[in-house]
């Protein structure tokens, strides 16, 4: 099946979160009086000198000592079989919840609550009345799990390594952001995003519709940067080599192999892009940011997936509040790094990193793919030699994102996705929520070996790089100076 490039642009909205949801989901109008106005622009070539944002926000998903990661990604090297393997209980004692595990929707915020609700089920259907269940893990599937087996009548315990609940869903509200500025999962888009959606407007989230409209930064100006037949022929063409071959592919190795981008021409066309351009752009900029990884390791199945809509919910208010109501009146233990679990007929035995230890009659563990594969937590018995392998071969991306917000409108363009062609830059995919929130907001979205990188960027340098990135498409000279930038720590 082609993936459009539209596609693939909207898609990576979603930033930290991995967590890409994949099947329709009806936009509801977003309120006329959100809109903003855009200040009377006086065009510029060169971008508004000595502009700096009024506040930022950063992500660090990759060196996150909780996550090492942003979500669970199918490698060159892996296929669901080993998702089904990590999720398989042992001794009816240890379960496994989370994105990495999700047997429907894998890798998306959908797939972690419904990961929940399986191991809850699961739980429930041996477990006896009045058992102590513990949960590891106070993000969507651990709080979902957890609210599950509590309404069932068990005694639950949540033990989360964090001082905040949410997990990957890092939503974060202050007088300095008109709406939440998101770390992690940020919109609702695709496969299972209907009814998670509908949940989640009943939780008190709200969220305004995002419209994708791509452009490009060709020479002085903005032009539009639509997704055209040749390329997405080309996506075709990679996806069905890769589909013929019994052996794993990644997107490289199936594009090379194909020879799927050797027709796509290099000649600008009206627009001042090539499709050739379009395609290394798809390839270098918005799968990493989508799914975290670089092409070269990436799974080709991603280009098989079914196509996600153009546009998405952005959620604007209330998500981290939404899980720390699932969990309103259970025992939840914070700032407890689970160092051992021990499990067997006698039950299950939890050991903290400050010398405690939990006794349970069963767990759930929701502990991220990323800090599994760190093989720090010792497990009694050890894990099943085919579980770590399975660990072993699926991948973690690191996808992340940087809010800034201004005091004005500094572009003239509407456009919502913007590309940045020049490959010397280090943030080439922008998101303007101006259009959707009527806020002068922009987010930079980065993933893969690039992530990794800027993570090693001082906040201050990253504000400064991402600016100068920027730099052409803010024309509009701005009325008054803006004030130093500020942040609060990322999580």
């Amino acid at each position: 099946m082609s993936i459009s490039r539209r596609v693939f642009l909207s898609a990576s909205v979603t930033g930290a979160g991995v967590l890409v949801l994949a099947a329709c989901s009806d936009p509801t109008p977003a309120p006329s009086s959100t809109r903003t106005p855009a200040p009377t622009a006086t065009p510029t070539a060169t971008g508004a000198p000595g502009v700096k944002p009024s506040a930022f926000r950063r992500s660090s998903w990759g060196t996150d000592p909780y996550a090492f990661g942003s979500g669970s990604v199918l490698t060159d090297a892996s296929t669901d079989t080993d998702r089904r393997r990590i999720a398989s209980p042992l001794d009816d004692k240890l379960f496994f919840a989370g994105e990495a595990v999700a047997a429907t929707y894998p890798g998306t915020l959908a797939g972690a609550r419904e990961s929940g609700l399986d191991a809850a089920r699961q739980v429930a259907g041996i477990a006896s009345a009045g058992e102590r269940i513990a949960v590891i893990g106070a993000g969507m599937a651990g709080a979902t799990a957890a609210r599950d087996l509590a309404d069932r009548g068990f005694d639950v315990v949540v033990v989360e390594a964090r001082h905040r609940v949410g997990g990957r869903i890092a939503s974060y509200e202050s007088d300095q952001w008109p709406i939440d500025a998101q770390l992690g999962v940020a919109t609702l888009s695709g496969q299972g995003a209907q009814e998670l959606e509908a949940v989640l407007t009943a939780g008190g989230v709200t969220t305004v519709p995002f419209s994708a409209s791509p452009a490009a930064r060709s020479g002085a100006k903005a032009t539009p940067f639509p997704a055209t037949s040749a390329v997405e022929a080309a996506l075709a063409q990679a996806s069905r080599w890769a589909d013929t071959r019994s052996a794993e592919y990644s997107v490289d190795a199936a594009v090379t192999g194909s020879r799927a981008g050797s027709k796509l021409s290099a000649t600008a066309d009206g627009s001042g892009v090539s499709n050739a351009d379009r395609l290394a752009f798809l390839l270098d900029e918005v799968l990493p940011a989508r799914f975290g990884l670089d092409p070269d390791a990436l799974s080709a199945r991603v280009l098989a997936e079914a196509s996600a809509p153009g546009d998405s919910q952005l959620v604007t208010k209330g998500f981290a509040a939404y899980v720390a109501t699932l969990l309103e009146d259970l025992d939840v233990l914070r700032g407890s790094n689970v160092t051992q679990i021990d499990y067997g007929n006698q039950g299950v035995g939890l050991r903290l990193v400050t010398g405690e230890s939990l006794s349970a009659d069963r767990v759930i563990s929701t502990i991220p793919l990323g800090v599994l594969k760190q093989k720090k937590i010792v497990f009694e018995p050890e894990l099943p030699v085919a579980k770590l392998d399975a660990m072993d071969r699926l991948g973690v991306g690191v996808q992340d994102v940087l809010w800034l917000r201004f005091d004005q409108r500094l572009w003239s363009t509407d456009a919502t996705v913007w590309a940045i062609l020049d490959d010397s830059a280090t943030y080439r995919l922008w998101l303007n929520l101006e259009p959707s929130t009527g806020f002068p907001i922009l987010v930079a979205l980065i993933g893969g070996d690039d992530a990794i990188a800027a993570e090693k960027l001082s906040d201050g340098d990253a504000v400064a790089q991402a600016m100068s990135d920027v730099a052409a498409y803010l024309d509009v000279v701005p009325a008054t100076a803006s004030p130093t930038p500020s942040a609060t720590p990322a999580p």
